[in-house]
């Protein structure tokens, strides 16, 4: 029975943003030439770190923060931005955001928004998770893959807040996160929700209904009517708790819902909360994802489309980059993502903005 949960999550790997695997060349930058635009600066950083099980671990980061230093274009592989790399920081204490990407996930994958949050004073990391990006996903496969994941969000947390360059520009009573499906779990849990893994194998089960509401995730983690995932007992494999008290808000973008415990997640979630859902999400079904999630979590604040794909949230214009039904380029036919972005971009802005104050 424990022998087929990594295939689930080997498989759940694909789902969010496999085809940024063709993006080996994002390390590379070459710049265009400057024009003037908001104010923006970017830098990497990486700390070294360990995990739950004292195994070393390195974790790697861009922050975007408002900068004095003048913007320009910039080309990062397939993701083009606005921004001055390496420029100072803007003086002041600034409030922070972190954005966890999705399930096979890259940095860069969404920042437009990290952009757009920079523009307007907040200090922004977007961590690459270790394990569970688009160069390495070996990470997916461990029994504690749900705890893991925020896990790796505090300790870049402390990691950053340790740091003497960034330590004094930011404002730690205005925390704040965003996350895109898997990563949309992990805010999730930060905020409170209670990991489950026993909920999101039994959902592909015979005891679950994914395999008939939520097909397309079932059989991307090779699970079908004809052999579907193994029943786990209920109370076997739980994980701890990963809430984050210096937490304060959180976005969750097309979430992963059956990674949480719905019954208690009301309870369990104690800060406010913003979803970003799709009717049309072709990746996560609605009903028992995006849906679930804001049924269970009445005092959410809850955005449902009708238009978006699942990866309405990662960046646009970068072309396609990967195989068709994996592509996180891909759009529903009719679909103008980064049309879209813009008044999203103004709701998440706003959300966190109301709530960091």
């Amino acid at each position: 029975m424990e022998t087929n949960f990594p295939r689930l999550h080997a498989a759940l790997s694909r789902l969010v943003s496999t085809a940024a695997l063709a993006c080996a060349a994002l390390g590379a930058a070459a710049s265009l030439p400057v024009t003037a635009h908001a104010q923006v600066g970017m830098q990497r950083l990486q700390w070294n770190t360990t995990d739950a099980a004292g195994a070393p671990q390195a974790l790697q980061a861009l922050v975007w923060y408002p900068s004095p230093a003048q913007a320009g274009p910039q080309r990062f592989g397939p993701f083009a931005v606005e921004v001055a790399p390496g420029a100072p920081v803007t003086a002041g204490v600034h409030p922070l955001v972190l954005i966890s990407h999705g399930t096979g996930g890259h940095e860069m994958g969404h920042a437009w928004l990290a952009r757009q949050l920079a523009a307007e004073g907040f200090v922004v990391l977007s961590l690459r998770h270790p394990g569970d990006n688009y160069q390495d996903r070996s990470g997916v496969a461990r029994p504690d893959y749900l705890a893991e994941r925020p896990r790796q969000v505090s300790r870049a947390l402390d990691a950053l807040l340790a740091d003497p360059q960034w330590a004094p520009r930011l404002d730690t009573q205005r925390i704040g996160a965003v996350g895109h499906s898997a990563g949309g779990h992990t805010v999730l849990a930060l905020a409170g929700a209670q990991p489950d893994r026993v909920r999101l194998v039994n959902h592909c089960s015979p005891t679950g209904t994914g395999l008939q509401t939520d097909a397309a995730m079932c059989a991307l983690a090779g699970f079908s009517t004809e052999r579907p995932a193994p029943v786990l007992t209920v109370g076997t494999s739980t994980l701890p708790s990963v809430r984050e008290p210096r937490i304060r808000a959180v976005v969750a973008a097309a979430p992963l819902g059956q990674g949480v415990n719905l019954a208690t997640l009301a309870a369990d979630v104690r800060v406010p909360v913003w979803i970003e859902t799709s009717r049309r999400d072709e990746v996560l079904a609605f009903p028992p994802h995006g849906g679930a999630v804001c049924a269970a979590l009445p005092q959410a604040q809850c955005e449902v489309d009708d238009r978006a794909g699942h990866h309405a949230l990662f960046q646009a214009g970068t072309g396609p980059m990967g195989a068709p039904g994996l592509d996180p380029a891909w759009n529903p036919n009719g679909f103008d993502r980064a049309a879209w972005q813009v008044p999203a971009g103004q709701r998440i802005v706003a959300f966190l903005k109301a709530q960091l104050k």
